[in-house]
């Protein structure tokens, strides 16, 4: 069975540096040792018997096409419908946009949506039979729990510093949330992250908040680093004002680490309640929740953590979903 993945990217390593992309690229090769790659229109092999796309955002043409060659197409990922708070929210998008998705979505063969909440949001709207939901995937051998008891002081939070990101993920607000914490615990705060358009401002907000010896922004950092990262934390940080799935609070769950975060998006799903969820993003509800689990003994909370991302997110539901979905189109 022949099949090309397609994702629109400028830079062709990050398929293999981001884990969902990485994940997906695994699976079809167990399917087609010989998988075709594709990060622009003209490398998709139109010869091949099922193209395999990620995010809708991109996918027109690929569908299009499609349909006039009689070939069948899978898309997977998300679009963020019906998130107010996200900049890319699907209703705040130009009404072409939004229609070029919607075709994408009711003419491809088969969508596989990562998000629950948005797989159940736009099942009941458009009422579409094409979907199913399958959610990201955790190498919960790779990402294996870290024992609580020998974790410190120490916090962690991933967040690319691009100018949008580092407002969803509310970074300032946890840096905020550090300055009112900082003469009442023995605290320490580790960001990790591309650097991105934001990256030298964040590094200022610090400077200028009087807090270089309380937070260090690590920039990026290598997957071993960041295991070390997650294993270690006393909590891992991620208020957010949306999320399409959280894949990075799954990895730190799976980790053991005790996650702080928000109800928003796919968030709930993922945590369930195995982790700390604040009812806002402000500086000080963080802080407070901080401080009101600082001496908790959460080593129950770790373990349950660990044990819900193994058994409802791991990567064999993953791999079993993309096999099911793509070989019945084995000619």
């Amino acid at each position: 069975m022949r099949i090309c993945f397609f994702c629109k990217i400028q830079d062709r390593e990050k398929l293999f540096l981001i884990e969902f992309y990485n994940q997906d690229i695994s699976i079809l090769r167990k399917i087609d040792p010989n998988l075709k790659i594709a990060t622009k229109y003209s490398e998709i092999d139109w010869n091949v018997d099922v193209i395999f796309v990620w995010w809708w955002t991109y996918a027109f043409f690929p569908v299009f096409i499609s349909k006039a060659l009689r070939k069948k197409l899978v898309i997977t990922g998300t679009f963020n419908y019906r998130c107010p708070m996200a900049f890319s929210d699907y209703f705040r998008r130009p009404w072409w946009q939004r229609i070029l998705i919607k075709y994408s979505i009711k003419y491809a063969n088969v969508n596989i949506l990562v998000s629950k909440n948005e797989y159940e949001q736009i099942y009941k709207d458009w009422n579409l039979k094409n979907m199913i939901y399958s959610p990201h995937c955790i190498d919960t051998i790779k990402y294996s729990r870290g024992t609580y008891c020998n974790r410190r002081n120490e916090l962690f939070t991933i967040c690319w510093t691009g100018k949008e990101n580092v407002k969803r993920k509310c970074l300032y607000e946890i840096i905020d949330s550090i300055e009112l914490l900082k003469d009442k615990l023995d605290i320490h705060l580790n960001i990790a992250g591309h650097e991105g358009d934001a990256f030298n401002e964040v590094k200022q907000y610090i400077s200028g908040k009087g807090l270089n010896a309380y937070i260090d922004i690590l920039g990026s950092i290598s997957e071993d680093e960041k295991l070390t990262y997650l294993k270690n934390c006393r909590f891992y940080l991620q208020p957010s004002r949306y999320e399409g799935f959280g894949l990075a609070i799954a990895e730190a769950m799976s980790c053991g680490a005790v996650v702080i975060t928000t109800d928003v998006g796919e968030v709930l799903n993922v945590v369930g309640d195995v982790g700390v969820i604040i009812k806002d993003t402000l500086p000080q509800t963080i802080a407070n929740a901080i401080e009101e689990h600082w001496n908790d003994d959460l080593e129950s909370i770790s373990i349950a953590a660990h044990d819900r991302i193994e058994s409802l997110f791991s990567m064999t539901r993953r791999e079993k979903d993309i096999m099911n979905v793509v070989t019945k189109y084995k000619g």
